[in-house]
């Protein structure tokens, strides 16, 4: 008997979380603590190196590029370009405009999809 090969290809997928190309997108490898699963596009605090999901009323200055599991402890983090409001992920209660002045200082800016 042969043996069937089977080769599946999830493709590439554009989930609108990059907002444009006006601010070259700028991308690196965090720390992460183990235990916390987190889905691309949640807004992040990095201190000392370690990247963790940004409180509210905390200071953002990333985004997260790739979903960590509850076991990664590195992530790929965005530190700069345009993103698209809509598509951040923010801690209940919290808005992603009360981090927009913020996020603009690092060289991260927030733009809206054109519907």
């Amino acid at each position: 008997l042969m043996a069937e090969l089977v080769t599946t290809s999830t493709g590439v997928h554009y989930d609108d979380l990059i907002g444009g190309t006006n601010v070259s997108v700028v991308a690196q490898n965090v720390k992460v603590t183990a235990g916390t699963a987190m889905a691309r596009g949640t807004l992040l605090t990095i201190t000392d190196g370690t990247a963790a999901a940004t409180a509210k009323a905390g200071i953002a200055n990333a985004i997260l590029a790739a979903p960590v599991s509850t076991t990664d402890t590195v992530a790929t983090v965005y530190v700069k370009g345009e993103f698209n409001r809509e598509k951040i992920t923010v801690a209940d209660t919290d808005t992603i405009g009360a981090h927009e002045a913020e996020l603009r200082n690092v060289g991260i800016y927030l733009t809206s999809l054109k519907g």
